[in-house]
Order: structure tokens, then C-alpha cells, then sequence
């Protein structure tokens, strides 16, 4: 019985295994010619299967939709790829890609961390777990960006990068531009082509408003892909991207590969000339995303040609004579080993193009880099709102830097892809600047480095800044701000204070009062307020532990401190007893210290009974029951110092980096009280660096 239910298995595995067979070999077809649309629902046959191609056909999927840029699709099909058994290791890198690109930056993290342990000579797994992190950390964008979906040009398919042209705009979209017109494999959506909408200034806002969209040109378009486009500042020339369909390059798996290329155009009486194919074209790799500077005489591009820095870099081009010079990497500054791509070069100065490696909120973000004689700055991320999760790119500035436009795939857009329109304005229009400076309390010597943080009450955001060479901080705050400025150095305690700016105020500058921080000192004591113990006893009652906790965070706030916690009795009872119970005292209160997490090293014990006492009472000389609470008392007193160089630990203000802003309860509820009076003399600083 047994053998003949095998043969019945085996019999039913030949029935069945062709079919598997069929839909993988289906599938692998469809996603090798690129037609991701159309394999993913092979894929999804297979892996309901439940056999051994489960989980490759789960990683399929994951890429398909992540390649068509539907990452909430992508990321359930790699989460259920990654839960089971022999997922690979680049599933984990694009998970967390994807996850980034959702906006689940912690999720993400541990994705690229998993990917780093499975393959740590890959730098990337540990730099996007970092950015990840880093991106929650960020201060405000330089300006105030307005945004708004440019609904009246935008389809349920895509549409982005626009380009401004005389008195209206030209976009790429894949939405039919003729009935009966073939749809792409890739996407499911039809080819490319460029379309025109008028912009008209609406006459209350000023910012302009695009009309109705149309086909731009049925002579440039082709029945293949045509998009985007750029333009010089006289529109009398246009270059574009083009992809032909005809077979391209022979790949390992004997199917063609089409490359983008760059045409170009010339307007002469009053329609455009042939396109001619640029110089740099090539059947190896792919030449798109044209910009031209406004005199037409540089164009950048994007190229994954040979000797680049990674996927696809950009580059320029310079005219000379009738042609064209070599094509010049833009260099390390702004290439990096993912894709840099979508330049636009506003106003010859300011390069604009997106990234999916440099720091950024996921997917690909807008970047600008400010030319700098030959080379450039460093890439500056233009932060949300203009940024997102999703893909945000192909942005466009007006000359007077008022306004603009981009595309993103953000949710709730109209489509895959949608335009969005941007209004620019300066952050702080009516502002007033703040300035002082940070300095020792004893020296005055001005306290370079040093760190303010910048409470708006308001708001409930922190600022964050660091002083310069001179000791000197400054911001700009808006009139009518409410705030709290605190100072804090390595070393030192620190000092803040309030700040009331008067919203009808006609001053463009306030110079604060100085900061004076009070540098740590050995033998310096602070003593505990309010830590009590039951008669006779010593173990931690719960208000004294909050108390205690202020060592704690003290502690954890100077790691390079070390300090002696000693307790004292009044005179009452035998000298001892006293001694006997202080020390009981002492050492109940450094065992709650450890167990917390400091180092024991860091904190010793010391019962000191009745022989310092703070007043007359000693044994034999009446006393009132407060005049001996005064004695009864719990200090600190630093004892030493250590060195945290070559320990491995870092000092916590080394975490705070000038411009981020964070939130009000990220940070202890202590951290900005009592910043009107001074802290009374002796007590123990409220640092307490921020809870997470």
C-alpha cells in the first residue's frame, strides 16, 4: 500500500511539474525582455504554489513591482520572501530600499543591516542604514517650498519632467496619444511622448497655472519612446530622449537591449528640422536626460558609458565650433556608485538633479550643487515637502526663483507619476537674527564648539547649533517667537535663557547675553536634594530614586566623570551607628546608580555619619527637627576624571550636529526648566541629554 501511494506521488509530480515549469519559464521570459507588468502574474501563480520555487518567485515579484515603482506590492512580496528560508542576500538590500522609499526608515534599517552581516564587502548595507537614521535627524529646508498637485495636466499614468518653453511647458507622459496605440511590456502603461500645456499667471497668487495638455509635436514624436526634453533660453533648439524599437545589443540571454539615446532638433520656418542623433549615442549603454545650459552651449546628460562612478552618472558635453568637445564626468562630488540622473542646470549656476545614494528620505531625491569655478559643492538635499519617500525628480526653477515645477510618484497623486507645482519663498521673510556668544564662567575665555540648543515653545522644536572659533552662535527667529536658548559644553555645566521677541519690534538683530558655563571641578560638591530613608533603614524609597535618577543622567551626560556619593546622619545616636548606617546608606544608593547602567568604576561609596556637619548640632546642643534635616544630607562630589579617547565611547554631545531639529519630548521634561532663575548654588546641573 505504502509503494503503490509513492507511485501515486510520483505519477501526480510528472502531471504536475510541467506546468510549474511552463509559468516559471513564462515568467523568466516576460522579466528578461524587461515586461514586468505582464510577468508578475505568472509569478503570483507560482509562488501560491507552496514547492520549491516559492521563494525565488516571491523575490520576483518584490522586483517587478519594485521596478515599476509600486513599493507597497513590492515590499509584501519581499517580506514574504525574506520570512521563509534561502532568501538571497540582495533581497534584503532591495527590501530596505523599498521600505525607504515607504518611508518605514527603522524597518528599512534592519533590512540593510541584515544585508551588511550576509555581505559586509558591499559598503552600501551600512551606508543606508545610516541614512536612515539620519534622514529623522534633519533640520528645515533652506526655503519654504509650497506644493500643489498640477492636477489640470496630470493622468492615471505618468507624467514628469517638465521643461518651461516661451509661454507654456513641455512634459514626457505614457498616456495614449492615439487610439489604437500599443501598450509597454515594462509597465503596462503606452510609450512616451512629449505634450504641451499653456502656463497663464493667475492674477491673484501670481504663480502660473498650466492650461489643458496636448500633444507637442506628431513630428518629433515616434511610435516608440520620446522623452524628456530640454530647451536653450531662445527655444530655438530642442534635444531629447529617444529609445527605437529595434533590436539593440545581444545580451547573455539572447534578447535585445534598447539604449536610450539623445536627438536634436532645430525650429526653423516655423517647424522643427529632422532629428539628428548626438555623437555620444551608442548600441553599449545609454545616453538620456539632456539639460542645456540657457545659451545652449553646454548639455549635460546621464550615461552609464564605461569609467563612470556607478549605475548611471551625468555628465556635460561643451560645444566647439559646429560640434561637440568630450563628454566630462561630473566627478565624485556628485556621482556616486548608485544613480544620479534628471540634471537641470538653473541659471548656469545651480546644478539640480536626483539621487538614489546620496543622504536622502528614499527612493530618488532632488539635490543642488552650487558650481564652483570647474567643480561643485557638495550636493545639498532639498528636504521635504519637495522630497519624499517615493521618486521626486525632474524639478524646474523660474528665473525670478519664485516657483517651479517636478514629478513625483508620492501617494495620493492622480497617477503613477504626477507634476506638482511649487511656490519659493525665503523662510524667514520678517525675521530677527540672534546672536551671543558661549564662555567659561571663571576665565570668560570664549568656548568654541560648544553646543545651544533652541527651544520655540510654540512650535515644541529644538535647534540645534554650534559655536564658532569666537564662541559665537546665530539663528534666525521670527518676531513674536517665544524662546529658550541653552548652552553646553564638554566638561562644563550649563547655562540658558528665555527669550521673548516682540512680534511689533522694528529690530533686525538681538544680541543675547553671554552663557556662562561653570567648568566641573575635583571636590566640586552637589548635593541631592529630597533623598529620604525610612527610621533605621537604607533601602531606595521611590522619591528619593527620583533624585538618584538625576545622578544617573548626570553620569551618562559627562562619561568622563568620575564621582563619590557620600550620605550623611545628624548627631542622633552613637558615632557608630552613624557611621554604620551613612555607609549602609551610601551603598544602597551606588547599587540603584549601577544598576541603572553606570559603571561601577565611575561611582564610589562613602558614609561620612555626623562628622561634617553643616550647622551647630552636635551631640548635646538642642536643635529643632529642621535644623537636623540640614544635616541629614546625600552629595556628589567628583572625585576624578578619565580620559574617553581611545575608550571606544564617544561623548554625547559629539551625537548633535549643527542645524538639526528635534522635537521638545524627545528630550528629558527637566532639560529646559528653570532657565529665567540660575540653578541654586550646589545643586546638581540638568543636562539630561534627550531620551531617544
Amino acid at each position: 500500500m505504502k509503494t503503490k501511494y509513492l507511485i501515486l506521488l510520483a505519477a501526480f509530480a510528472i502531471l504536475i511539474n510541467p506546468k510549474i515549469f511552463a509559468q516559471k519559464s513564462k515568467a523568466d521570459r516576460l522579466f528578461t525582455r524587461f515586461e514586468y507588468a505582464k510577468a508578475a502574474p505568472y509569478y503570483e501563480k507560482l509562488a501560491a504554489k507552496k514547492n520549491k520555487h516559492e521563494t525565488y518567485a516571491l523575490t520576483r515579484l518584490g522586483d517587478c513591482y519594485r521596478l515599476t515603482r509600486n513599493f507597497e506590492a513590492s515590499a509584501k512580496w519581499y517580506g514574504q520572501a525574506v520570512a521563509g528560508e534561502g532568501a538571497a542576500a540582495e533581497t534584503y538590500f532591495n527590501y530596505g530600499q523599498v521600505l525607504r522609499s515607504l518611508g518605514r526608515y527603522d524597518e528599512a534599517a534592519a533590512q540593510f543591516n541584515h544585508y551588511a552581516a550576509l555581505n559586509p564587502a558591499d559598503p552600501r548595507g551600512k551606508l543606508f542604514a545610516g541614512y536612515s537614521n539620519e534622514v529623522k535627524t534633519w533640520s528645515e529646508p533652506e526655503f519654504v517650498y509650497e506644493i500643489k498637485n498640477a492636477e489640470s495636466l496630470n493622468s492615471e499614468f505618468s507624467d514628469f519632467s517638465p521643461v518651461y518653453v516661451n509661454d507654456g511647458m513641455v512634459f514626457t507622459t505614457d498616456r495614449m496619444s492615439k487610439a489604437g496605440e500599443k501598450r509597454y511590456g515594462w509597465t503596462g502603461s503606452y510609450y512616451l511622448d512629449l505634450f504641451y500645456a499653456p502656463l497663464k499667471e493667475d492674477e491673484k497668487s501670481g504663480a502660473m497655472q498650466p492650461g489643458s495638455p496636448s500633444l507637442y509635436s506628431s513630428f518629433l514624436n515616434q511610435p516608440y519612446h520620446d522623452g524628456p526634453a530640454t530647451f536653450p533660453a531662445d527655444f530655438k533648439t530642442i534635444f531629447f530622449t529617444r529609445v527605437e524599437n529595434k533590436a539593440g545589443e545581444l545580451d547573455s540571454s539572447r534578447y535585445y537591449t534598447n539604449r536610450l539615446k539623445l536627438y536634436s532638433s532645430r525650429f526653423e520656418d516655423g517647424k522643427w528640422s529632422n532629428p539628428e542623433p548626438f555623437f555620444l549615442n551608442s548600441d553599449s549603454y545609454s545616453v538620456g536626460h539632456p539639460a542645456l545650459s540657457a545659451d545652449g552651449n553646454t548639455l549635460y546628460f546621464v550615461s552609464d558609458m564605461p569609467g563612470g562612478f556607478g549605475g548611471t552618472d551625468i555628465y556635460l558635453v561643451k560645444k566647439q565650433g559646429e560640434g561637440w568637445g568630450p563628454a566630462i564626468n561630473l566627478g565624485a562630488e556628485i556621482n556616486t556608485f548608485g544613480n544620479e540622473m534628471f540634471p537641470y542646470m538653473h541659471k548656469d549656476s545651480v546644478l539640480y538633479f536626483s539621487s538614489d545614494t546620496h543622504p536622502g528620505l528614499g527612493g530618488l531625491d532632488i539635490f543642488k550643487s552650487v558650481k564652483n569655478g570647474d567643480g561643485w559643492e557638495k550636493p545639498e538635499n532639498l528636504k521635504a515637502p519637495v522630497n519624499s519617500p517615493a521618486d521626486d525628480f525632474g524639478i524646474v526653477i523660474s528665473n525670478d526663483n519664485s516657483q517651479g515645477m517636478f514629478s513625483s510618484n508620492r501617494p495620493g497623486g492622480k497617477g503613477e507619476d504626477d507634476i506638482y507645482m511649487i511656490s519659493i519663498s525665503e523662510r524667514y521673510p520678517d525675521s530677527i537674527l540672534i546672536a551671543g556668544v558661549i564662555r567659561d564662567k571663571e576665565s570668560m575665555k570664549a568656548l568654541k564648539n560648544a553646543t545651544i540648543f533652541v527651544l520655540n515653545t510654540e512650535t515644541d522644536e529644538v535647534m540645534v547649533l554650534k559655536t564658532d572659533n569666537e564662541g559665537r552662535y546665530s539663528l534666525n527667529a521670527k518676531r513674536g517667537a517665544s524662546l529658550v536658548v541653552k548652552g553646553i559644553d564638554k566638561g562644563y555645566s550649563p547655562d540658558c535663557m528665555s527669550v521673548a521677541l516682540d512680534v511689533m519690534s522694528k529690530e533686525t538683530g538681538r544680541e543675547n547675553r553671554d552663557l556662562l558655563l561653570g567648568k566641573y571641578q575635583v571636590d566640586q560638591i552637589f548635593r541631592l536634594e529630597n533623598i529620604y530613608y525610612d527610621f533605621d533603614k537604607w533601602n531606595i524609597r521611590a522619591d528619593a530614586a527620583v533624585e538618584l535618577d538625576k545622578v544617573v543622567n548626570f553620569l551618562k551626560d559627562n562619561p568622563d566623570i568620575i564621582v563619590e556619593l557620600g550620605s550623611h546622619t545628624d548627631s542622633r545616636g552613637s558615632l557608630k551607628y552613624n557611621d554604620r548606617l551613612s555607609n549602609r546608606r551610601a551603598e544602597s544608593a551606588v547599587d540603584y546608580i549601577v544598576a541603572a547602567g553606570i559603571n561601577k568604576n565611575r561611582i564610589t561609596a562613602k558614609g561620612y555619619g555626623e562628622r561634617n556637619l553643616m550647622n551647630k548640632c552636635a551631640d548635646g546642643v538642642e536643635c529643632t527637627d529642621e535644623e537636623h534635616q540640614e544635616n541629614r544630607r546625600t552629595e556628589i562630589k567628583i572625585s576624578g576624571t578619565v580620559e574617553l579617547t581611545g575608550s571606544g565611547q564617544s561623548h554625547p554631545l559629539d551625537n548633535y550636529k549643527a542645524g538639526q531639529v528635534l522635537r521638545l519630548n524627545d528630550f528629558n521634561e527637566e532639560f529646559f526648566k528653570n532657565c529665567d532663575n540660575a540653578s541654586a548654588p550646589g545643586t546638581l546641573p540638568v543636562f539630561s541629554a534627550p531620551v531617544n
